[in-house]
This record gives structure tokens, sequence and C-alpha cells, in this order.
């Protein structure tokens, strides 16, 4: 049962990891450009 969990479990972390990371430097882009439109972020 442990086995199977810590199988379900790390893939888990590593991919709420990535989201997390993804979003912080969405995030910090946002506040550097925060006067821009997204549309000029794009480019």
């Amino acid at each position: 049962m442990k086995k199977a969990l810590v199988k379900v479990a790390y893939p888990a972390a590593s991919l709420f990891s990535l989201v997390a990371l993804m979003f912080v430097s969405t995030a910090s882009v946002w506040f550097v450009h925060q006067g821009d439109t997204p549309e000029e972020l794009l480019r």
C-alpha cells in the first residue's frame, strides 16, 4: 500500500512544484510589466 502511495505522491509533488514554478515566474513577469497589456507581454 505504501509503495503505491509513494508512486502517486512523487509525480503529484513534481507536477505541483512545476505549476508553482510557472505561477511564480508568471507573477514576477506580471509585476515587472504591470503597466503593459497582455498582448505586449506575449511578444
